[in-house]
């Protein structure tokens, strides 16, 4: 009689292995934890306040400080980007940053009605190049050219979206869409939690409330309902981008908060000049 074959029974894990996968788990959760801690640490939000802060009363002073407050903001961003990145090659982030804001500039002074969004896509398109020519002219092209595209590329988005503050001040400057959002982002950037999503939340909620307080002090004929919109989303969107920037190894360098603040406080800048557009006046 021929005897019948057990089944094979599931396979057990490696001894250690179930360990290693909930340390792997703990280590993102950790992880996390982390870089809403770094990302909430007092010299970031106190930086971050600076930023926000000048950027409101530059709008009162006039455009051509909201355009000198932008070029600080640019400034910082040149300087410290690549490290906060870690760029293998911080020259393509540098010249990158630099060409998309001289274009930039450049187009806004050269047409009758001054910055506006058109210009951004140019701007944007020629920093790309740039970076792709620097990648070309390595004497390595193979070591960190995706690390380095990528830095460069994000740099670029930081300051063009940072550049649409200056076209968004043009546009509404009557309804100060850039106090509303400074505001908002102020007040989102004391947001802190255990959890990254119970940060954003939280900092989504305080910059509505930042919103409304912006419109009050700026006395914008804004409807509340719209300055509530625009702090909110300008705060979820600095906030975000904050937490992100925080799990960079770069960002345990001093430079760290300085160019973590005037990222947090540009990446809203599109999200600014749309719902200005659209929402406001």
């Amino acid at each position: 009689m021929t005897a019948v074959p057990e089944p094979n029974p599931l396979p057990l894990p490696a001894p250690g292995e179930g360990g290693a996968l909930s340390a792997g788990r703990g280590a993102r959760r950790g992880r996390h934890e982390v870089a809403a801690a770094a990302g909430g640490s007092w010299t970031v939000g106190a930086a971050t306040l600076l930023a926000a802060g000048l950027l409101a009363v530059c709008e009162a002073a006039g455009a051509t400080f909201v355009i000198v407050a932008v070029t600080l903001g640019i400034g910082v961003l040149l300087w410290g980007w690549a490290l906060l990145v870690s760029s293998p090659e911080p020259t393509g982030p540098r010249l990158a940053i630099a060409v998309t804001a001289a274009s930039a500039v450049l187009a806004g002074s050269l047409a009758d009605d001054g910055p506006a969004l058109r210009h951004l896509p140019v701007a944007i398109a020629l920093g790309l190049i740039t970076a792709f020519l620097i990648q070309l002219v390595r004497g390595e092209t193979k070591f960190g050219v995706v690390t380095a595209l990528t830095s460069a590329a994000a740099g670029v988005t930081v300051v063009a979206s940072g550049l649409a503050l200056i076209a968004a001040a043009e546009l509404r400057w009557y309804d100060s869409p850039l106090t509303i959002a400074a505001v908002g982002v102020a007040c989102a950037s004391v947001a802190a939690a255990r959890w990254r999503g119970m940060t954003l939340l939280l900092a989504a909620a305080l910059g509505a409330g930042g919103g409304v307080a912006g419109g009050l002090l700026a006395a914008t004929a804004a409807d509340l309902w719209v300055a509530a919109v625009l702090g909110g989303a300008a705060g979820l969107v600095a906030t975000a981008t904050r937490l992100a920037l925080a799990e960079l190894p770069g960002a345990r360098l001093e430079a760290a908060p300085a160019v973590i603040a005037a990222a947090s406080v540009f990446a809203p800048g599109f999200l600014v000049a749309t719902i200005a557009k659209l929402l406001l006046g």
